[in-house]
């Protein structure tokens, strides 16, 4: 450019230089004359760019016709534009000295003529009309690119790349990067220096030492950037508005504060500059201001630079994503304006300055300084972390599980959390709320997938989340931390629509290609099988060295668009969220991890399921994560890629692991025999590429948990090769497994591992071999598996019967006949050295090498040795001791061996199934296993016989009192019945015959009514219920036992109006129908109300009859009188005060208004003896309404109250129902529970509160119905 006045100005600019721990400003020339790049060597050095190599330069300078010949470093330069803060990458070669002339700066005038154009210039006020010294001179190599601008690009796709492969590496590699810094320290400052000022945590910067006075004031840089931004806000004005309503909010809550003269004048500050960020997709921030830490002075230091970034003290994604999906009941929520609710110490505030106009067209300038920690700075997730964690831990003892959660349960200002049930679910949200409120903090957004918890939630006072913009209403999905959550239907799914529109406007290159990659969020790898696809199609691009904007081949590109025809297709993959399924974690009696890996010469991968068995015997298996890797672009043999899923497996197994909340045994699968054999094998013995794998794979699982499987039942081929998204969304071997996981283990594959000619390729030269056709002893030693077998004894003889064959073969002296002891306890012998082999092998190793065992193994305090046989035996203190040498030196045995439960139980069934005690000391005679007790109890727990005898019956919650017992109805409206006797009754001078009582009692008033009948026949008994019914009346339902009397008679009562003759009772049969209710057999507590009188009655009649002989008529009077008094029993408490009323009793209801029943005087007078006048009849009727009020009042209020409680009703623990299918022991008639009935539950009978009270078994008998508090579950595995 050309200026009249000033001559000739250069294309100069003023750019950051990015170092390691700091940056500069330096000025820069573009020179298209120059074929490199160059930076001045002082530059790169104070810095401490990193170099990437070298040139040999032959350098021509003006006026020279030789040139210069000179080596050159090539360095690595980062660029940051000083006015929006955008970076670039570029190499430069350094150089002593680019050119000693100063370079003239543009004046004002230029300055301003250059605004007018739209081009805003980079130098500041104190910059202009002066020269300046160059240290970077920006030649043809990238002269185009910068000015065009395409760097933006490339560091887009590069931040693209980086995110893919920090989510791919969840999981499989540690948790966050090593700053160097003394994590310890930097808490210890924390803790010591953090204050609790006005209700609000209060901080400080965490400086790094001696930076805080070399930081700059960065006053002019903020100025010139903030001067752009209003020229912006100009042209914008309702970007303005958003910006000033943003600003005034931070005032009105006291976030930011304005700065007084006299603060101004204090020279130890930093102005920070700032821009707006708006996102359209967001409803309650759409515009977000942020602040520049990192930006600085030519020479300065940023204030980021001068800040330490502090200890990552989040947990893992991968770990909380985990998480979210085990609790039946989950919640999540946020903290509103997280950083922003901590305050900063008054003596940082100064550095946390920066510029406002509250008038646009004024030219009076703001400044405010933030008063709260600000999104921006780079410690800010640290101090909000550490401010988080010293709060739970300072109320940890107040709310211990509570405060224990939420450590684990925050991503930043997001809480993702779950509990088992509703109740701990309801207490955990509560308490977090409180404890979060104490801090000064507001948890909102609340989500659940629990409609209960909801409703909880609005009854304390939980604003819940009402998303308007839910994605079935049109807008965006709910997110847990990136995944998107249906929380009505509690799945997981995939919103594709913004992907689809990127699609729809981009093109075919491989730089799009890895942004559409980038913006796949799947770190759980959901979609494993279909993003490898993508996978494949970039590294085939890399292999054909495509350059990053050229269009794809054809036949890359006919891939490239297949994919992207079928990526609409994920909107049907559907995953439930919870992976128990609809069970409770309280029903499972073990876990399992089922790891499967593969690989194909183009990608290789893992996925794993967790498999759960109830305690009903169902077993459940779902899907809990998967990885994909691309093979190498250096190739490598199958089996080497083979052994790298292998290893994905076992790393992201044991990452799992560490994530459940329960134990769970990790189990590894393979279709590689040759894997399956190195992992089996003495890693030292192969080349260095399997024996590194193999040994991490050795410390990372056990040897004996990895086994061979089919092909095509390896869920990990589809990750090894890919399917289309439709095929994904419905195939079940990727979501469950194959099927036989979802079986008992005896089902499960079973394949001898041979030693493969393929595998020895891998053997280090001293260990090669020729191959030989025979069968190497890994996987099953004696060709059969144990998990087939539950009797020690019966393997022992398999294992001599196949020793005899083979020796038979090899026409070796044989032994027929019954196996003897000796062959048995070699046999023995040979397993456990089989099983020590499998797991303790490196100790064995160097136990034969004569080295120590490493102090980390397990087997380390027991000082282990070798005996003659080679079995590993403890060394022990006891020499000395008069005990045998298997007690002084026991074998030992690995702890999760089918081996060692299967020994456990043989001695178990030696000590008479003994409890933990006697068994574990007969065990320790002999053996020696690690966390025994453990062990034994767990295999104790499933020993039938032991259970059997330690059964309890099945629970259920107590019911709710039926209705027909405490609703107001006239006496004997629902009545029970029941036989008692038999009573001698005097038929003659010297013969008498049984006679039995019929006990009526009605549920509701407790009142009794009482019949002799001569036998118990039908027909005497209709006759009694008639005497009954014509006394009594109303009687609408009927309940008793099921005799076989009440039965008969219950098929009699559907004729009863044919077989009563009386007239009366013809038409009150006719009107009310009567009901009849059989309770369950053998269930004699449902008929309770009645029962109980049963006693009552017999304990009168044994007192006053004695041994004597009475005829009919004399019993029936003494029954008359016994029912008298028995009505006249009290149903309320009896007080001992003499001014309180009498009692409650039947006879109330049964004759209202007697004067021997006490009533008050004013109902006694309807019973005087006044003529019966109209007038006197009438005021009977009211005294005789208000008569029975007062009765049923005190019904009420004194008796029903009384039966409100129930000992197992309030606070009761949650129970577990009975369902289908499952093996029960029914109670029978002898107390020793071996001879009780085995049965299978045919149906379940639900009550009228929607729980199972009885259920219909069958057994060999046949099906009977029993209540529950008969039935035993018997949980059969």
């Amino acid at each position: 450019m050309v200026n009249d006045k000033k001559g000739v100005l250069l294309q100069c600019v003023k750019v950051d230089i990015v170092g390691n721990k700091i940056s500069d400003c330096v000025y820069a020339l573009y020179d298209n004359g120059s074929e490199r790049t160059f930076l001045r060597k002082g530059i790169s050095e104070k810095l401490g760019l990193r170099v990437v190599g070298s040139e040999k330069l032959n350098i021509y300078s003006f006026g020279a016709r030789k040139p210069r010949s000179q080596v050159c470093r090539k360095v690595e330069v980062k660029l940051r534009n000083i006015l929006d803060g955008r970076e670039v990458v570029i190499e430069a070669l350094e150089i002593e000295e680019i050119s000693r002339a100063s370079i003239r700066v543009p004046d004002w005038d230029v300055c301003v003529e250059m605004e007018k154009r739209g081009l805003a210039l980079t130098f500041d006020v104190e910059d202009l009309s002066r020269n300046c010294q160059i240290s970077l001179l920006v030649g043809a190599d990238y002269y185009w690119d910068l000015v065009k601008g395409f760097q933006s690009e490339r560091e887009l796709v590069s931040a693209e790349v980086r995110r893919f492969w920090e989510l791919e590496s969840l999981g499989i590699r540690g948790d966050g990067i090593d700053t160097g810094l003394n994590e310890q320290d930097i808490l210890k400052e924390f803790d010591e220096s953090i204050q609790f000022v006005d209700n609000r945590y209060c901080v400080n910067l965490p400086w790094k030492e001696g930076m805080q006075e070399k930081l700059g004031t960065n006053r002019q840089v903020a100025l010139r950037r903030f001067n752009g931004l209003v020229e912006r806000f100009k042209r914008d004005p309702e970007l303005y508005r958003e910006y000033g309503e943003v600003i005034n909010g931070y005032l009105e809550e006291g976030i930011v504060a304005r700065c007084t003269s006299e603060r101004l004048a204090d020279e130890s500050s930093f102005y920070l500059p700032h821009h707006a960020v708006v996102r359209d997709d967001k409803v309650s921030s759409r515009l977000r201001i942020v602040f520049d830490g990192a930006s600085h002075a030519e020479g300065q230091y940023s204030l980021n630079d001068c800040l330490n970034t502090g200890p990552n003290l989040y947990p893992n994604l991968f770990e909380l994503l985990i998480k979210f999906r085990e609790n039946a009941v989950t919640y999540i929520a946020d903290i509103r304006q997280a950083f922003l609710q901590i305050l900063i110490d008054a003596e940082d505030r100064p550095f946390t300055r920066f510029f406002w106009k509250e008038d646009l067209n004024s030219d009076k300038l703001t400044v405010l300084n933030f008063t709260r920690v600000l999104f921006g700075l780079t410690p800010s997730p640290y101090l909000l972390a550490a401010t988080l964690k010293y709060h739970f831990e300072k109320n940890i003892d107040l709310f211990p599980e509570t405060c224990e959660s939420l450590l684990k349960s925050f991503w930043v200002d997001d809480l993702v959390g779950g509990a088992d049930d509703v109740e701990q679910a309801l207490k955990t949200t509560t308490e977090s709320v409180k404890i979060l409120k104490d801090a000064g903090m507001i948890l909102r957004k609340w989500q659940t997938n629990s409609k209960e918890l909801r409703e909880d939630w609005k009854k304390v006072g939980i604003e819940t989340h009402e998303d308007k913009t839910t994605l079935a209403r049109g807008g965006v999905p709910t997110k847990v931390l990136g995944l998107a959550w249906d929380p009505d239907k509690d799945i997981i799914f995939f919103d594709v629509s913004k992907l689809m529109n990127i699609l729809a406007s981009g093109c075919s290159t491989k730089r799009f290609l890895l942004q559409i990659l980038g913006r796949i969020f799947d770190p759980i790898g959901f979609l494993g099988p279909f993003i490898v696809r993508l996978k494949l199609i970039l590294q085939e691009l890399w292999a054909a060295d495509i350059d990053w904007d050229d269009k794809l081949p054809s036949s890359l590109d006919y891939k490239w668009q297949l994919w992207c025809s079928e990526l609409k297709d994920l909107h049907c993959v559907k995953i439930p969220r919870y992976y128990l399924s609809d069970f409770n974690l309280c029903e499972f009696i073990s876990f399992d991890v089922h790891s499967f890996s593969d690989a194909s010469l183009a990608a290789y991968g893992t996925v794993l399921y967790l498999r759960g068995v109830t305690r009903n015997g169902k077993i459940i298996v779902n899907f809990l994560c998967s990885k994909s890797r691309v093979a190498p672009l250096k190739s490598l043999t199958l089996p080497r890629l083979e052994l790298l899923g292998c290893l994905l497996s076992a790393r992201l197994a044991e990452q799992v692991s560490k994530c459940l909340k329960f134990e769970a045994s990790c189990y590894f699968w393979t279709d590689s025999g040759i894997c399956t054999y190195w992992i089996k094998g003495k890693a030292d013995d192969y080349k260095p590429f399997v024996k590194n794998r193999v040994k991490e794979i050795q410390r990372l699982s056990e040897r004996g948990n990895w086994s061979h499987c089919p092909g095509k039942e390896n869920p990990a081929d589809l990750l090894s090769r890919g399917i289309p998204a439709s095929n994904l969304a419905k195939s079940s071997l990727w979501w469950h497994g194959p099927p036989w996981l979802s079986k008992p283990s005896e089902f499960w594959p079973c394949k001898i591992v041979i030693e493969s000619p393929m595998g020895n390729l891998e053997l280090r030269k001293e260990f090669q071999t020729v191959s030989q056709n025979k069968c190497v002893v890994y996987d099953s030693q004696f060709v059969f598996d144990l998990n087939k077998y539950s009797d020690l004894n019966k393997v022992l003889v398999i294992t001599t019967l196949v020793k005899r064959f083979v020796n038979k073969l090899r026409k070796l002296p044989t032994e027929v006949g019954p196996c003897s002891a000796a062959e048995l306890l070699e046999a023995e012998q040979d397993w456990i050295k089989f099983e020590q082999n499998l797991v303790y092998s490196s100790e064995l190793e160097r136990i034969k090498s004569g080295k120590q065992i490493s102090k980390n193994s397990s087997l380390y305090k027991l000082a282990p040795y070798l005996d003659d046989n080679n079995v590993l035996r403890v060394r022990g203190r006891l020499e000395e001791s008069e005990f045998s040498s298997n007690e002084i030196h026991p074998i030992i045995l690995p702890k999760q061996s089918k081996f060692s439960e299967l020994l456990i139980r043989r001695e178990h069934n030696k000590v008479c199934h003994g409890g933990v005690s006697a068994t574990l000391s007969k065990i320790r005679s002999r053996y020696w296993i690690p966390k025994g007790r453990q062990i034994v109890k767990r295999v104790l727990r499933d020993c039938l016989i032991c259970r059997k005898y330690s059964l309890k019956p099945a629970q259920q919650i107590t019911a709710q009192l039926p209705k027909n017992r405490i609703l107001e109805n006239p006496p004997f409206t629902v009545t029970g019945i029941d036989f008692t006797g038999p009573v001698i009754i005097r038929s003659g001078k010297e013969s008498n015959q049984k006679s039995y009582i019929t006990l009526f009692t009605c549920a509701v008033t407790r009142a009794l009514h009482l019949e002799l009948t001569t036998d118990m026949t039908t027909k005497h008994f209709i006759l009694s219920l008639r005497r009954f019914l014509a006394r009594r009346g109303n009687c609408k339902v009927i309940i008793s036992d099921n005799a076989k009397s009440f039965k008969a008679t219950d098929n009699i009562l559907r004729e009863f109006a044919k077989i009563l003759v009386d007239v009366d009772l013809k038409k009150f049969v006719g009107i009310h129908e009567i009901t009849w209710q059989f309770i369950p057999p053998h269930a004699l507590w449902w008929g309770g109300f009645y029962e109980r009188l049963m006693r009552s009655i017999k304990e009168p009649l044994r007192k006053i009859l004695g041994r004597a002989s009475l005829s009919f008529e004399e019993m029936t009077t003494i029954l008359a009188e016994v029912e008298l008094v028995l009505n006249h029993r009290p149903l309320t408490y009896t007080s001992n005060d003499l001014d309180e009323p009498l009692p409650l009793t039947p006879a109330h209801f049964l004759f209202p208004g007697q004067e021997n029943l006490s009533y008050p005087v004013h109902f006694l007078e309807i019973f005087t003896n006044q003529p019966s006048t109209k007038e006197n009849l009438t005021r009977r009727v009211v005294y005789q309404t208000k008569l029975l009020r007062h009765i049923w009042g005190k019904w009420k209020n004194n008796y029903l109250m009384q039966l409100r409680n129930a000992h197992n009703f309030v606070n009761s623990s949650p129970v577990r129902d009975l369902k289908k299918g499952e093996v029960v022991l029914l109670e029978g008639t002898t107390k020793s529970k071996f001879w009780w009935p085995l049965g299978v539950i045919e149906d379940v009978i639900v009550g009228r509160d929607g729980h199972i009270r009885s259920c219909i078994v069958r057994t060999s008998k046949g099906q009977l119905k029993r209540p529950i508090q008969l039935i035993y579950p018997l949980e059969i595995i």
